[in-house]
């Protein structure tokens, strides 16, 4: 009944086929020299090709010239195209190139004969916009959808996320009726700004068959279609599709009943991301040559790594490829994500049942390596990987009020957009100018630009960046995004999950995590996207965030604390566990600067004392007192550091605090194992280093400012110059330092602050 009706309409490639189908591989040659990047405009999905209307089917070994120059602008250097094969007559694969550059070495759909299967395919085009599509074998229908093209003119760039699993119809069992439309709410999954999506969608269980159609909310269903099944079948296929105003996207399922399954891929917003390198299509893989260094199937429950560095930048955040699995041993799955993360819970990206040749294309975010992991959950199956394109961030230079940073670099926090788990010399920030702070965290960077405005990068999995989305499968933002709904802020501040902003209001804002009530906005569990304001907050003139807990100092000289109560990190005398809203730190006035550091803080008085609250078991308080033998191991109200006048400047680091007195000497008290104190002194580790007064760090004059490091210290000097010690993140290449030396190329810097094993510095 439905045969009629599906083969006009249906857009689908892939089929079982006894022997592979594919052309002969490629040599591993690598590709053209990478030029320029081009961002993505989206369309409702429009139909440019049917053969079944007037054109007729592609013969064995015939070729298809599909003209889009009337869709698409002269400044196109890719199209994302849904290819559908209809009714071939022999086995055979479809392989879709740039026009005039002669047959592909790779494909892109495959099918046995009589099948209907789709598959997006992302294809550079040159000056002339057009593409060829090469039938192998048989007599083929072939039916090309537009969803939208890559061009150098305006557009949206990209930001690819790990799977992030945001509908499966069988939970509950709602399955998609006949000519049924279930809506897609992406609504906290990408930001308002979004302009299109990348998901993988998978039909599966379907009664009849039929085939799919993704859209934007709010416009008119389009005649196009995404994924055809068969009854019974299971089957994904890539979409890239406009969202709709609301961020909803529309998805409609023709005949019977069935299932769908979206993971999340990323998504696309002019705002920030990564612009598209199209390439000429390439073979990376092929287990049955051995294309790729991998000769044999990939068995049960196993992964092969596919290193990609020659055809990835520094820069780069994704991969576009077209994954084929062959002669399955057995129903299988098949996923792929970044190299050196973990895998992700969910998110397979390819369903192979044996005897068929599978194709499904796949954008693989990458995270801290330069390749990416395949893996296969049943039997053995042969996998073949072509490469269409990468994502990189552009690497622009900064004029004025540029960041530099340097250390870890995990969730590239570090704001450098590299994928190097460590900068060990000074690397440009990429995205970020016109900025006087920089503030960081385990996970995140936060840039406060002159103009008032906030930018966040990093991890996004509790909505730390502040654009008003988040990540539960651990995604987030390589280049810098902007922290919406702020303006006129004064400081900003960051803690683990979280990012603090001070406006010239005297107002405290916050986003992120609220676990411990972190986000000061009283007693509730749910975590922020975008700022709110913290309780209670007015005239506030300095804040300060590192672990769990934050401060803030108010104009009269008073501190006010939230969030966990660890140790006494609320300095109010407390024994709670957390403070959901602000609460005043006990017995202190006159402040004029405060720091957090490691489960608790220090504020610097008028009077030029330094006083410190919470933990101290390795002398973070530094007032001579040691650790009692039956503890406990802390001061729940503020006491004084021993020996300290004068001071101007403080800092706090997880076991350590630090100083600048008027004199431009620069002091040190608390932890020493990993030379911290930056004082001369080698530690015996197995004996352990600490100093429960303040030394002077060796070797310094003329410092204005300090600031922290997870293990270390740094000191900018009236000179512009900024000198680090202890260990890690020193900036010069080497791993310790027991005193102060010049972190590497910096010169002129106006400001500085330390992270998780990182630094930063604003140079004017």
């Amino acid at each position: 009944m439905l045969s009629t009706v599906l083969t006009a309409a249906l857009t689908a490639g892939l089929l079982l086929a006894g022997s592979p189908t594919h052309a002969e591989p490629a040599p591993t040659a690598a590709p053209q020299r990478l030029e320029g990047g081009s961002t993505f405009s989206p369309r409702s999905p429009v139909r440019v090709l049917d053969t079944r209307d007037g054109a007729g089917p592609v013969g064995a070994g015939g070729v298809h010239t599909l003209d889009l120059s009337g869709y698409v602008p002269t400044t196109t250097t890719a199209v994302v195209l849904n290819v559908t094969g209809v009714t071939p007559t022999a086995p055979t694969h479809i392989s879709v190139y740039p026009s005039g550059t002669g047959p592909a070495t790779v494909s892109n759909l495959n099918l046995p004969a009589g099948d209907i299967r789709a598959n997006q395919v992302t294809v550079k085009v040159n000056a002339d916009r057009k593409v060829d599509l090469y039938n192998n074998s048989g007599s083929i229908d072939l039916v090309v959808d537009l969803a939208g093209h890559y061009s150098t003119g305006a557009g949206a760039k990209y930001t690819a996320l790990p799977p992030d699993r945001r509908l499966d119809t069988r939970d509950g069992n709602r399955p998609v009726g006949p000519d049924g439309t279930l809506v897609l709410d992406l609504a906290n999954r990408i930001p308002a700004s979004a302009t299109a999506v990348t998901f993988n969608l998978t039909a599966t269980g379907g009664t009849a068959s039929t085939f799919v159609t993704a859209w934007p909310t709010g416009t008119n269903r389009p005649t196009a279609s995404n994924l055809n099944l068969p009854a019974g079948d299971t089957r994904p296929n890539l979409v890239t599709v406009a969202v709709g105003a609301d961020r909803k996207v529309n998805l409609s399922n023709l005949a019977g009943s069935l299932h769908l399954i979206v993971d999340l891929a990323g998504f696309y917003t002019p705002e920030y991301g990564a612009y598209f390198l199209p390439l000429d299509p390439t073979r990376l893989l092929d287990t049955r040559s051995g294309i790729g260094g991998h000769p044999g199937p990939l068995g049960q429950r196993s992964t092969l790594d596919l290193e990609m560095a020659q055809w990835s930048p520094a820069t780069v955040t994704g991969a576009v490829l077209n994954v084929t699995g062959v002669d399955a041993t057995t129903p299988t799955f098949v996923s792929a994500w970044s190299m050196w993360d973990p895998q992700p819970l969910y998110g397979s990206i390819l369903n192979p049942a044996p005897g068929q040749a599978v194709p499904n294309a796949a954008v693989v975010a990458y995270g801290t390596g330069l390749g990416i992991k395949l893996y296969n959950q049943n039997g053995s199956v042969h996998l073949i990987a072509d490469l269409a394109g990468v994502f990189a961030v552009e690497e622009t230079a900064c004029q004025a009020d540029c960041v530099y940073a340097w250390g870890r670099n995990d969730h590239r926090r570090l704001g450098t957009a590299e994928v190097f788990f460590d900068e060990l010399y000074p690397t440009q920030a990429v995205g970020l100018s016109g900025v006087r702070e920089v503030a960081a965290s385990y996970e995140n960077g936060y840039a406060l630009r002159t103009d008032g405005t906030v930018l966040a990068w990093g991890l996004n999995s509790e909505g730390q960046l502040g654009n008003g989305w988040l990540s539960w499968s651990g995604g987030g933002s390589v280049t810098p995004a902007p922290v919406v709904g702020l303006t006129d802020v004064t400081a900003i501040t960051a803690a683990s999950g979280n990012g603090y902003a001070l406006r010239a209001d005297g107002t405290v804002w916050a986003w992120g995590s609220n676990t411990y009530g972190k986000l000061g906005i009283g007693p509730t569990l749910d975590d922020a996207t975008v700022p709110v304001r913290v309780s209670g907050l007015t005239d506030v003139v300095a804040i300060s965030g590192r672990l769990l807990t934050t401060y803030a100092l108010r104009a009269d000289g008073t501190v006010w604390a939230w969030g966990h109560n660890v140790v006494g990190a609320l300095g109010n005398g407390s024994t709670v566990e957390e403070s959901p809203v602000p609460v005043q730190v006990s017995g202190l006035t006159g402040v004029t600067a405060i720091a957090a550091r490691g489960w608790g803080g220090f504020a610097l008085r008028a009077d030029g004392t330094v006083w410190g609250w919470g933990q101290d078991n390795v002398g973070q308080l530094g007032d001579g007192q040691p650790c009692p033998v039956s503890g406990p191991c802390e001061s729940r109200v503020p006491v004084q550091v021993t020996g300290l006048t004068g001071v101007t400047a403080i800092a706090g680091g997880p076991g350590n605090g630090y100083a600048v007195r008027d004199d431009g000497t620069a002091w040190a008290w608390g932890q020493g194992s990993y030379n911290e104190l930056g004082d001369g002194e080698w530690c015996d580790l197995i004996a352990g280093c600490a100093s429960q007064v303040p030394v002077r760090v060796a070797n310094l004059s003329t410092v204005t400012s300090v600031a922290s490091a997870e293990f270390g210290g740094y000191a900018l000097l009236e000179d512009g110059t900024v000198w680090a010690w202890g260990t890690g993140a020193l900036g010069t290449g080497e791993h310790t330092s027991a005193v102060p030396v010049p972190v590497e190329e910096l010169s002129g810097v106006g400001a500085i602050s330390g992270g998780f094993y990182s630094g930063h510095a604003v140079v004017p």
